[in-house]
């Protein structure tokens, strides 16, 4: 029943203007507002000398030479252009996942589906896998799209990294924006309520909700020094963790040691919030009257 619902699922997005209305702004907002940084020359830093003896001025945060058009790396270049991650990028992708999933809601569709039946596991896995893929398609849109816009300009690069660790580190982006996009939608499933879920999208998009719980577990630190450890473990705090492959193999941040590697670290906790939204949702909506 599951691949069923998918299948038909995903007929109807292919052939519905939601999905491609949110593939579009993927694009707009990665690769669109790179080409329009790149061509009005507004990126500013500290003046350098690369490689090959050219004066540049550098961007400091993505290493992005306007005079030159020349970046560090395919992945800094990636990470600079807001991919993934508390971005609005995220942020579009969570909001068009709770309106396909709430759809049948509103339409009344669901209660004639499963109304009838006592395990509903299924129908709410449809949903899930659902979003991961929708999450899946408008990440990798944003990157193959920002590497041809690259490709286009003529930009240049300081380092090439290994096939490995550049799909490593793609995969991680996919994986983040689908811890991001998969706790709004759990969220949005176990509330049930779209404008809810729409408005979490929002907090969580913008990064509001992770400064929140920051903040709150740092007030919570002041009586209880372990509640400092979990703030390691925020899905918003590990997207800060690496901007480029080379930084996924360090082994400490600010300083702090985080006894693994970042790759490591970040793997173990964007896959632990992705397990714990989807056995929530599942859980919760097992046997749940759909009424």
């Amino acid at each position: 029943m599951m691949f069923n619902l998918l299948r038909s699922d995903l007929y109807r997005l292919i052939h519905g203007r939601k999905f491609w209305v949110v593939t579009v702004l993927s694009v707009l907002l990665t690769a669109g507002l790179l080409t329009t940084m790149m061509l009005i020359d507004t990126a500013t830093g500290a003046a350098q000398t690369d490689a090959d003896g050219i004066s540049v001025t550098a961007n400091a945060a993505a290493g992005l030479a306007t005079t030159a058009r020349m970046m560090d790396s395919h992945t800094a270049m990636l990470s600079s252009s807001g991919l993934g991650g508390s971005s609005l990028l995220s942020m579009f992708i969570a909001v068009l996942a709770v309106l396909v999933v709430m759809d049948d809601w509103d339409a009344g569709f669901v209660k004639n589906l499963i109304a009838g039946r006592r395990d509903r596991t299924a129908y709410d896995a449809s949903r899930l896998l659902l979003s991961f893929l929708l999450t899946a398609w408008n990440t990798v849109a944003a990157i193959v799209s920002l590497e041809l816009t690259c490709l286009a300009l003529g930009i240049r690069y300081r380092h090439a990294e290994s096939v490995g660790a550049y799909l490593g580190f793609c995969g991680l982006k996919v994986l983040g924006t689908a811890a991001f996009v998969l706790i709004v939608v759990a969220l949005a499933m176990i509330v049930r309520s779209k404008a809810f879920g729409v408005a979490a999208a929002v907090l969580v998009g913008a990064g509001i909700m992770g400064s929140l719980t920051n903040i709150v577990l740092s007030a919570i630190a002041v009586h209880m020094p372990w509640a400092t450890q979990l703030a390691q473990w925020l899905p918003s705090n590990n997207a800060k963790l690496y901007t480029d492959s080379a930084g996924l193999f360090a082994t400490t941040s600010g300083g702090v040691s985080l006894g693994m590697p970042v790759w490591a670290h970040v793997l173990i906790c964007f896959a632990g919030w992705i397990i714990l939204s989807v056995g929530a949702a599942l859980l919760v909506n097992r046997r749940r009257d759909v009424c």
